[in-house]
Formats: C-alpha cells, sequence, structure tokens
C-alpha cells in the first residue's frame, strides 16, 4: 500500500508538471495569436497608406517623391508580411506542441485517477477485513457467555 502512495506521489507531481507546461504553452500560443494579429493589422495599415493616388495636379518632383514613399511603404508592407509568416509558422507549431503536452497531461491524469480509485478500494477491502475480524470477535465472545 505505501508502495502505491509513493507511485500516486509521484503521479501527482508529473502531472502538476505537465499541466504547468500546458498552461506555459497555452500562454505562449495566446502571446503568439497576439503578434500575429498585429502583424495583419499593421499590414492593413501600410496597405492604407500605400494606396492613395493623390496625382492629380501634382508635379514631377511630386511625382518622384510619391514614387519613392510608395516604394518605402511596400518595402515596409513585404517586410511586415515575412514577420506575420514565421509569426504564423511559430503559432502553428507551440499549436502541435500544445496538443501534444495536452494529451500527455491527460493520460497522466488518468492514470493517477486510476492508481487513486484502486488505493482506495484497497484501504475500503483493508478497512472491511478488520470491521469483519471485530464482529467475528465480539460474536465468539458473546457466544461463550450464552452457551
Amino acid at each position: 500500500m505505501i508502495r502505491k502512495q509513493k507511485m500516486i506521489a509521484t503521479l501527482t507531481q508529473l502531472r502538476d508538471m505537465r499541466e504547468r507546461k500546458v498552461n506555459d504553452l497555452s500562454s505562449q500560443l495566446a502571446q503568439q495569436k497576439q503578434l500575429v494579429q498585429r502583424y495583419q493589422n499593421n499590414i492593413s495599415a501600410l496597405n492604407r497608406l500605400g494606396g492613395g493616388t493623390g496625382t492629380e495636379g501634382a508635379n514631377a518632383t511630386q511625382l518622384s517623391n510619391l514614387a519613392r514613399y510608395k516604394t518605402n511603404i511596400q518595402r515596409v508592407i513585404d517586410w511586415q508580411t515575412q514577420a506575420s509568416a514565421l509569426a504564423e509558422k511559430q503559432q502553428d507549431e507551440l499549436q502541435t506542441e500544445l496538443i501534444s503536452h495536452a494529451c500527455q497531461e491527460k493520460t497522466v491524469s488518468l492514470v493517477l485517477e486510476q492508481q487513486q480509485q484502486a488505493l482506495a478500494q484497497a484501504r475500503q477491502q483493508q478497512q472491511q477485513k478488520l470491521t469483519d475480524a471485530q464482529a467475528m470477535q465480539c460474536w465468539l465472545r458473546n457466544r461463550g457467555k450464552f452457551a
């Protein structure tokens, strides 16, 4: 019975460690999703900035400045798109890792629950044996008094 108690204590520690890992990964995934959303918002805002034409009545210098401005905006958009793709890839990896660790944590939790039930049953059986032994002793003592 002591061996089972030690195993349950070890399984509890393991489950707690796995649970902490799942919570950490959940937090990291939430942060990564926010990062991806920020990149998407940046890209949308930059597209709106670079989308305006405003070329009517513009002279050559203004047109040249506008072309450089749009080129620079497009470079930033390209950079943000690459960063967003990388962030999405990292998000997918975190999601996969989270699922894996959540499954491991659930498996340990199930094994722990089974072991706890087995220990409770063993204790109940032991208690029943003690109760039966005491009842038998009382019966034998009382049988001797009435015989």
